[in-house]
């Protein structure tokens, strides 16, 4: 009864705390969310501006020249003019208010994001049909290195231009191709085999060697994506742990209920009890704002992607169900074993804003382990750093949701029970110094008071 009342007062308390309960569920379930809308943003909305300057004279094409650039009867064509089309195209599915301007020379270009020079001989070379007139043109393409240039949106422009000159020059190299192969009399042979005599076959395979496939490497990656959930989640448990407890320190309210009937151990459970359900809350808004990140992402960014690569690999970012639940669970661990590495802290310190202060700097620690999973294994750390790191109970939060998307649930549900002990342990050194005199007679702070 003792456990229930206490458990009930700081339940109490919580929904009083609106700023606590707004960020709880704000941070977890808009952050991603919106990270994914400025993404949509930065590709579709900033406002880009491509210069195409067709110097090309044209040439007379003609009946075998490539397609589908130039027409099948001899005529004078302009294949820039045709290859500025093909950009134009490109770039407005990928961003609609890309403007794109046409000129015939440098001196009119005035403002731009990318600037692709077509030379005056353009259609000359490519449309050659004489193997000794065979010769190499160059298209220059300058991509400005400016705040407004530089970012993902010109990035995807400027990929899709080169992507369309590359599908240009595959369709001239294959044409030439033939007519070789045709001075040879070896017509029965692929241009391909001449021009790609090597076909490059990548298998990924998981940690034990065995094949993946493409949607189950798109889990991995998903991996450090689920990552930055560990810190939105925690966040609002600093504010929740501070004010509960060395809150009541500041109001002494803490002494009133110390000196309660109610045992010292039960004040603390109660308390971290109160934590769990904060961290319930935060879980379940995680898990919604994943699966609308995911959905934004599959939805909108995969239609623009101009290189098929990326598209496949935007389009495949997916979670199963069993990870989601997994991912879920995982984040309200997250939440307890923040709130148990907070509490000791907040319970030796005499103030809110001592209490924040510090324990903002202990949030810092799992942040750099988050930060570091990012780019590598936490599990290859090199030993004594490794036996410092797999202390904190969120290395195991990492562990285990990256074990649930390579399959490994019995090393995932390991390294979940292994973040349970760790935060029973510090749970434990909580209640010894709520049952010690330590909590009155002790308190961390910088400085002189």
């Amino acid at each position: 009864m003792q456990l229930k009342a206490v458990i009930w007062k700081e339940l109490k308390d919580l929904s009083r705390d609106r700023k606590t309960l707004f960020t709880a569920i704000f941070l977890p379930a808009f952050m991603l969310p919106l990270m994914a809308q400025l993404l949509i943003l930065a590709l579709k909305t900033v406002p880009l501006t491509v210069v195409i300057v067709n110097q090309d004279v044209g040439a007379e094409a003609p009946p075998l020249s490539f397609q589908p650039l130039a027409p099948l009867e001899p005529q004078k064509v302009n294949l820039g003019e045709q290859v500025a089309r093909l950009i134009n195209e490109t770039v407005k599915r990928i961003n609609p208010t890309t403007k794109v301007i046409v000129v015939k020379s440098l001196d009119e270009v005035k403002d731009y994001d990318v600037i692709v020079i077509i030379p005056k001989d353009f259609s000359i070379k490519m449309l050659a049909m004489d193997p000794t007139m065979f010769n190499v043109t160059e298209v220059v393409v300058y991509y400005k290195a400016s705040s407004k240039g530089v970012g993902v949106g010109s990035t995807a422009i400027y990929q899709s231009i080169i992507q369309v000159l590359k599908m240009v020059s595959s369709q001239v190299a294959a044409q030439r191709a033939q007519i070789l192969l045709a001075c040879c009399n070896a017509t029965e042979v692929s241009p391909d085999a001449v021009l790609n005599p090597l076909k490059v076959k990548t298998q990924y395979v998981s940690v034990t060697g065995e094949a993946i496939s493409r949607a189950q490497l798109s889990k991995l990656m998903s991996s450090k994506l689920l990552l930055f959930s560990i810190f939105y989640v925690s966040a609002p448990v600093l504010a929740f742990v501070s004010d509960s407890v060395a809150g009541e320190k500041e109001r002494k309210t803490l002494e009133t209920l110390l000196a309660s009937p109610v045992r010292r151990r039960n004040v603390v459970l109660g308390k971290f009890s109160a934590t769990l359900v904060l961290g319930l809350i935060a879980a379940v808004a995680d898990v919604v704002g994943l699966l609308l990140y995911i959905q934004i992402l599959n939805s909108q960014i995969a239609g623009m992607a101009s290189l098929s690569a990326e598209r496949e690999v935007v389009s495949s970012l997916t979670v199963d169900l069993p990870t989601v639940a997994l991912h879920g669970l995982v984040m309200l661990m997250v939440v307890a074993s923040t709130a148990a590495m907070l509490m000791p802290v907040a319970a030796l310190t005499d103030s809110v804003r001592s209490a924040q202060s510090l324990g903002g700097v202990i949030q810092m620690v799992p942040l750099l382990i988050i930060l570091y999973a990012m780019y590598a294994d936490v599990s290859a750390i090199p030993m004594p750093w490794r036996a410092l790191v797999f202390v904190i109970p969120h290395t195991y939060a990492v562990l285990a949701i990256d074990q649930a998307l390579k399959g490994a649930w019995v090393e995932a549900a390991g390294s979940v029970g292994a973040m349970v002990a760790a935060t029973a342990a510090l749970l434990w050194v909580t209640i010894k110094i709520f049952e010690s005199e330590v909590l009155v007679t002790s308190s961390l702070r910088f400085g002189k008071k």
